[in-house]
């Protein structure tokens, strides 16, 4: 950084001039979740807490577990299964700490049909990662004097759909296996803002800095799956590939600008096709059922391995640095590079367990339930998404009505995130905080079988 910008900055306060730069040309960060287990999938297995890799049978097997798909006598059409999902964020070291979203997921679509006697064919549309929220909080720094207001303002979007085409054939004995291929499409959107304004004896210092970023990725991967049955046990394994990107883009802009007095320090990036890179796992998960004419219960263990850190967003254009030290002096332009938004997975293992009870000796209706854990991928070195241990539980019904099927039911899911970064300051350290996270899921489904 040239000399007349370290003058100028040291102009401005009392700080380093590298704080006062990285203050006003740092993005500020967002409140994001990609757990892996973030959307009830499926008319039954999302009233099951996703444990249902051995028992699956109708056209969500085609993600499930595709050797499940046999099992069915017909043909089958699942018309409906999404989720309303409610979540709520609260910051706790902010005092206008509620945010959050109301959204509704389609996060189901799909139809099976028998091509042979022994082979089933199914197309599925789901959703397997939905994250949105809004939140914006303020805090006056000390607590009992407005001397300093500091503001933080989030808006976030983040999915996983997925369009999978699948098979599953009857083998002998008891031996049923699958395989498919699958469309990955990732997005996310990222919003936000923070202020920072110091009003003392020596004047007003003023920080802005808003931001944007938004990508979005069509992968291509693969699955397989087998399921054995031995009399009142059933047994599911299916496996899922990392993708292969095949489309991409990205974009990303932010501006900030640092005043005090007649000093003022400014930053500024645009670039409407920066690059978007997405990473996805390899995935396994294994279940064991124990199955009845009136009860079903089963365990399943899901398995996704890590993924190294790499730039979600990045872009070749530089952050041009604006300064002038007050009215006549000459304006100072300088640029660095755009240091990118790094994402990083740990590996990580969640369990489940669930199963229904027919409520009627028909069997015709029965009652649906499960709790599981969705723990954060999220690594250290992340500097992108949020890392939040979550845990669920869900309750349902279904029935059958002719051939008219119906689910509904409830999902929960809660968990916290212990240090969140908010951004850093004018003249002291960035603000940390926990964050408490909830969502609360009304599932519904409608299927029928021909």
């Amino acid at each position: 950084m040239k000399t007349p910008t370290i003058v100028l900055v040291l102009a401005l306060a009392a700080t380093s001039a590298s704080a006062q730069i990285d203050a006003v040309s740092t993005s500020p960060p967002n409140i994001v979740l990609p757990n892996y287990n973030g959307v009830p999938v499926g008319p039954y297995g999302g009233l099951e807490g996703v444990a249902y890799a051995a028992r699956v049978t109708d056209p969500s097997a085609a993600w499930f577990n595709p050797a499940g798909l046999p099992v069915a006598d017909s043909a089958q059409i699942s018309g409906s299964a999404g989720v309303y999902q409610f979540t709520t964020i609260a910051p706790q070291a902010l005092s206008s700490n509620n945010g959050g979203s109301l959204q509704q997921l389609p996060n189901f679509v799909g139809v099976t049909f028998k091509a042979r006697p022994k082979l089933t064919v199914a197309v599925a549309a789901l959703t397997t990662a939905a994250w949105n929220q809004e939140t914006d909080s303020e805090v006056f720094l000390p607590a009992d004097s407005p001397r300093e207001r500091f503001a933080f303002s989030t808006d976030s979007d983040y999915s996983v759909r997925v369009l999978s085409l699948s098979a599953g054939f009857a083998g002998p004995g008891a031996w049923r296996v699958g395989g498919g291929l699958a469309f990955s499409l990732t997005s996310i959107r990222l919003v936000q803002s923070v202020g920072d304004r110091i009003a003392d004896n020596s004047g007003l210092q003023s920080l802005l800095v808003t931001a944007r970023a938004t990508g979005s990725a069509v992968q291509f991967r693969s699955l397989g799956g087998v399921q054995y049955d031995h009399g009142p046990l059933r047994t599911g394994v299916v496996v899922r590939t990392p993708g292969l990107t095949m489309i991409k883009s990205g974009g990303i802009t932010f501006d900030g600008v640092l005043a005090a007095g007649g000093a003022s320090l400014g930053s500024s990036l645009f670039d409407s096709d920066a690059q978007f890179e997405t990473h996805l796992p390899w995935e396994i998960q294994g279940g064991v059922a124990y199955v009845r004419a009136r009860a079903q219960v089963e365990v399943d263990v899901q398995g996704f391995s890590s993924i190294s850190p790499y730039s979600l967003i990045s872009t070749g254009a530089p952050v041009r640095i604006y300064g002038s030290a007050g009215p006549g002096v000459p304006a100072v332009l300088t640029t660095r590079p755009f240091q990118g938004l790094t994402s990083a997975f740990d590996g990580v293992v969640n369990g489940s367990v669930g199963g229904h009870l027919a409520l009627t000796s028909s069997g015709r209706l029965r009652l649906h339930g499960g709790v599981g854990s969705d723990r954060s991928p999220v690594a250290d070195s992340d500097t992108v998404f949020n890392h939040a241990n979550l845990y669920s539980w869900t309750l349902g019904l279904s029935g059958d009505v002719g051939k008219l099927q119906f689910g509904v039911g409830y999902n929960r899911r809660g968990g916290r995130a212990e240090d969140v970064r908010v951004q850093n300051l004018i003249e002291r350290q960035a603000v940390h905080t926990p964050v408490e996270i909830h969502t609360g899921g009304l599932i519904y489904s409608i299927a029928y079988q021909f």
